[in-house]
């Protein structure tokens, strides 16, 4: 703490001004005359500013003398309907007599006195104070053990708070309650307290706080509570602060401080945290408390005092401070009614200082209420907030929503998608657009999805086959109306063959050598002849004579190189060749004649040539015709980093319509395409952006797992509150955990010895989860798996162990975290023990006098008597694997009674009845499910930790709320073990994904089938799921 400022060589009873324009200004009433004889020469009451913003020495502003020495002053807020603006100051004398004045007339330096009061026998007047909730009202207490009520409003109005009892001892303190007005309570030297009820006139109890003779030195109410009250004791043998709970009792104290050595001379609760008091004792120490922790957090320090000579004599000693560790005692604290954090302290030493703990360093770390918000607030993930504040109890979440523009965008997208067909929305997009590329782009993007979506390619270019067929044939028809019968050639390429050439031709093929009748044909410029001929030929003929009339009539007819290209498999060589510009004639081509195994490559090969000419847009149509998402995604990418760098960051409109396309186009390339680094990148931050603005199932469906960040971000999608939905949007499949598991190994500790019998009382509870299942390409966990161990003692025989030798198969040693011990559990069936299991075990047969079928020896365990049943730690807690009457009457897990009904030395082997799962609810030890069944726990368990915060619950909701408990607790274990067959935990999970979305009614549809089918053998917990369902509709029906 720290000393803001003092005033030396006063004495004095002290009192805070509680006038909000003068909270800088204190009363000082003098304890001494101020001179230096023994004669009795009177007092002064000052006026102070002790200037605390500005740092400046305290400034006198008024002061009054008086005949008789203070024992107490108190200051009154404004009083008397406003004729007082800065409040009326009393004191208590030395003779008794108690004094009001005016503190304005008294900075003003006129007359102040107003009201003297001399009802009280001569003896100092320790006890004073104003009524905080009733300004007019003044108690005080003398040294004759009287309590006096003083109304200002009424000067002749003074009475005691009881006409037949009062305090035989001198009253140290009066307070009153801070909540009750007509609560009053005084402390006397007799070590008693009374709290007073001015209205009935009566002690409303009284408090025995010190043994006879020992006084209570102050006591005060708590600024919040008007039921807790503190007394502080003078005994040096018992220096100690009780709290009082008036509602608890009156005989024994709520709980007690320790920490001065001395008895305590005055404390202060602080009136702006009930968490912080001020004491201060004999032991010449100042304590600040921490109610809270009930602890000392720090000390008002002594002034440091510099050490005599050794040869200085006794007058110089007292003159130079050497007694001064004693005299540094403070006898009065006082917190500033209005300043907070100050407190003022008076002691032997004749100081009056100011202390600020503002800058106290505290060990319980908990800032002084005014200085924690008043207010809190705090963002999650998926935009969720939460916030709380003063006014109320109430914790709110909603959901902030940043960029609404952008969650519009999204929103009204999935809106779409769910009500119209793809290719519906793809032609909207088409025929809404101005912009002709994005409508030719979307035009595109529609025939994809079209089973004849080549020929619809075709029509698209302008190459509609039925447009162009009639075209010929009307072209055709002109040609004959103007009497073009044949085309006219030259004399190399047509005109009637010659006798001679026709009996060459003639006799070639008489002999059956076509290719003399063709080379024949091509020399005399035949060409049709030769075709014709060579069509009879053979295939080689063909080929041959098809490539030589190509190659002859190439540059007179430019039709020929296409169809030499078509008909001779060189659609290859003919995209190379092709020119840029002509691109929708080149892609019609391929559209037309292109077998299905090379379509891809011919599109991308012409793609590519436009990409090289810079033509990128028309390149990226021709890669979306080959469905190649990589390369058209490269042109997406380029208008969107177009449009963020001429906005200066993330156009956020612009990468919704660039995930638009990419998802549409992934509808028509089909799932199992993989986006290319690049892509999965821009849909990752478009869904970081989705969940910023609370769209978690829009987030979760265009989430990646291709990087570590994706996997941060489904992992935390998949556990967040919208969980199932998610889940279903990632394709049902879990994601696998993002995090590498560290196995922390701790030393092993050797377990004590001890006697088999005490070991058999002893069962132990683990819940051990772990990842079971890594990828083996990233070394994560690709799934949760969960193992769960339940309670289980094994029965007690006599099979002789193997004390060496491996764990049996199943088995697994595990430390015990309380403990330290080694404890065993079996993987396999959740039994554990603190015995180590043998991996073989010799039967001992009991002695037999005839041959008998062998039977196993079990030595039963020493029998307890019912109404003694003591747990051996103390808790009042009884294992059932000594009481077997306890296992069948709660049915504990792990436990069983394989004794019949008697317990004979030796038990038959038997089937024993499976025992029931436990019902218990503890949130902390809820088993693991596996990942399908997960969203059940999630959900259910979510709903009871929102109905418990439910605020205002009647009882019979709480008794429904308890059933429902124990149901989800039993259906949760037995889904744990396996118990509850498939189609059962289907229709649970069905049922908790209906209850997520809040569909009640579907959720009660699916749990009345339950109900009516699997009552009998599932009753333990559809009982209680049959409670939550009700008090949820009850409470959040929509």
């Amino acid at each position: 703490m720290t000393k803001i400022t003092e005033i030396e060589e006063k004495s004095a009873a002290t009192a805070w001004s509680p006038i909000q324009s003068c909270s800088d200004v204190i009363a000082i009433g003098t304890k001494d005359s101020g001179g230096i004889g023994f004669e009795d020469t009177g007092s002064e009451l000052d006026l102070y500013d002790l200037d605390l913003s500005t740092g400046n020495e305290p400034r006198l502003l008024g002061s009054v003398k008086t005949e008789a020495r203070f024992s107490s002053v108190s200051w009154s807020p404004e009083t008397l309907g406003g004729k007082y603006p800065m409040g009326l100051l009393a004191g208590g004398m030395k003779n008794g007599v108690i004094h009001v004045w005016n503190p304005k007339a008294i900075m003003e330096n006129q007359p102040s006195l107003i009201r003297t009061i001399k009802q009280h026998a001569p003896g100092p007047v320790k006890a004073l104070q104003f009524n905080p909730l009733n300004q007019s009202q003044l108690a005080t207490g003398g040294s004759d053990g009287k309590v006096l009520i003083v109304n200002l409003d009424k000067p002749d109005e003074i009475f005691m708070p009881c006409d037949s009892t009062q305090q035989h001892a001198q009253i140290t303190a009066v307070a009153w309650n801070t909540q009750v007005s007509h609560i009053v309570a005084s402390a006397a030297a007799d070590g008693t307290v009374a709290v007073w009820d001015l209205n009935s006139k009566k002690a409303w109890c009284e408090l025995r706080c010190e043994a006879a003779g020992q006084a209570v030195a102050d006591l005060q109410w708590n600024p919040t509570q008007g039921l807790h009250l503190l007394t502080a004791s003078a005994d040096d043998r018992n220096p100690v602060i009780k709290l009082w709970d008036l509602r608890s009792s009156t005989s024994m104290p709520l709980t007690t401080l320790t920490g001065h050595s001395q008895g305590i001379l005055s404390m202060a609760w602080c009136p702006h945290d009930e968490h912080l008091l001020l004491s201060c004792g004999k032991d010449n120490r100042t304590i600040l408390w921490d109610l809270f922790t009930l602890t000392p957090i720090g000390e008002v320090p002594i002034d440091e005092v510099s050490q005599p000579d050794s040869n200085t004599n006794s007058q110089e000693m007292f003159a130079s401070g050497g007694l001064a560790s004693n005299h540094q005692r403070r006898y009065d604290v006082q917190w500033s009614p209005i300043k907070r954090g100050v407190a003022l302290t008076c002691s032997l030493d004749r100081k009056v200082q100011a202390h600020s703990i503002l800058g106290l360093s505290s060990s319980s770390g908990r800032p002084p209420k005014w200085m924690r918000p008043s207010s809190s607030v705090s963002f999650g993930f998926g935009g969720a907030l939460v916030s709380c504040g003063s006014a109320d109890r109430f914790v709110r979440m909603s959901t902030v929503v940043e960029e609404e523009s952008f969650a519009k965008l999204s929103a009204d997208f999935e809106s779409v998608l769910e009500t119209t067909n793809v290719a519906e929305y793809c032609y909207e997009r088409a025929t809404k657009t101005q912009n002709a590329p994005e409508a030719e782009l979307w035009a595109f993007m529609q025939i994809i999805f079209d089973p004849n979506a080549r020929q619809q390619l075709l029509v698209m270019l302008g190459f509609d086959p039925e447009t162009i067929a009639n075209k010929a044939n009307a072209y055709a028809e002109d040609d004959l109306a103007n009497g073009v019968e044949k085309l006219a050639v030259d004399d190399k390429t047509g005109g009637p063959m010659t006798t001679t050439t026709e009996q060459m031709v003639k006799e070639a093929i008489m002999v059956g050598n076509f290719d003399a009748a063709v080379e024949c044909c091509f020399r005399m410029g035949h060409m049709a002849d030769a075709l014709l001929l060579a069509s009879y030929g053979g295939g080689d003929l063909w080929t041959n004579t098809q490539q030589r009339y190509f190659e002859a009539q190439v540059e007179k007819r430019s039709f020929l190189p296409l169809v030499s290209a078509v008909f001779g498999d060189g659609l290859a060589d003919l995209v190379q060749r092709s020119d840029p510009k002509d691109w929708k004639e080149t892609l019609a081509i391929i559209l037309t004649y292109a077998k299905a195994e090379e379509y891809h490559a011919l599109c991308d090969a012409l793609g590519d040539l436009l990409e090289q000419s810079g033509d990128d847009r028309n390149a990226s149509l021709c890669f979306m015709c080959s469905m190649n998402l990589g390369r058209v995604g490269k042109y997406w990418r380029q208008q969107l980093d177009e449009v963020n760098k001429a906005k200066g960051s993330m156009d956020l409109a612009a990468l919704h319509e660039y995930v638009v396309k990419v998802a549409i186009f992934l509808m028509a390339v089909g799932p199992t395409s993989k986006l290319c680094p690049e892509d999965a990148e821009l849909c990752l931050k478009y869904s970081s952006k989705l969940a910023e603005q609370g769209l978690l199932v829009s987030a979760a469906k265009y989430s990646t797992p291709d990087s570590y960040e994706g996997k941060v971000l489904r992992d935390r999608l998949y556990r967040s509150k919208a969980s199932p939905s998610c889940l279903a949007a990632m394709g049902g499949v879990a994601p696998e955990f993002p995090f590498t598991m560290t196995d922390v190994k701790t030393s092993r500790v050797e377990p004590a010895k001890t006697s088999r019998n005490t070991r058999q009382m002893r069962t132990q509870t683990s819940t051990a989860s772990s990842y079971s299942q890594y990828s083996q390409s990233s070394g994560v966990p690709n799934s949760y798996a969960s193992q769960t161990s339940q309670r289980s003692t094994p029965a007690p025989n006599t099979a002789q162990p193997d004390s060496t030798g491996a764990l049996p198969a199943g088995w697994i040693e595990i430390q015990d975290p309380s403990s330290g011990k080694m404890y065993y559990a079996n993987q396999t069936t959740g039994e554990t023990t603190w015995d180590r299991p043998q991996s073989a075990a010799v039967q001992v047969q009991a002695p037999q006098a005839e041959p008998q079928p062998q039977q196993q020896v079990a030595t039963p365990a020493t029998p307890s008597k019912p109404n003694k049943l003591v747990s051996k730690y103390g808790d009042g807690f009884v294992t059932s694997a000594s009481h077997p009457e306890l296992a069948s009457q709660y049915g504990n897990v792990g436990t069983s009674n394989p004794y019949g009904g008697t317990r004979s030395g030796i038990a038959s082997v038997s089937t024993v009845e499976k025992a029931p799962v436990s019902g218990t609810f503890d949130p902390n030890r809820i088993p693991e499910l596996s990942a399908e069944l997960q969203p059940i726990k999630d959900c259910l368990i979510g709903v009871i930790d929102a109905l418990k915060a439910v605020p205002s619950m009647s009882g019979g909701d709480k008794r429904l709320l308890s059933e429902s408990e124990r149901g989800v607790a039993v259906l949760l274990k037995r889904l744990a073990l396996g118990d509850i067959p498939a189609e059962i935990s289907a229709k649970v999970l069905q049922m908790a994904g209906f209850i997520t979305t809040y569909d009640f009614g579907s959720a009660q549809s699916v749990l009345t089938d339950l109900v009516s089918t699997d009552w009998r053998d599932h009753k333990d917990w559809l009982k209680g799921v049959k409670a939550l369902l009700q008090l949820a509709r009850k409470i959040w029906n929509r």
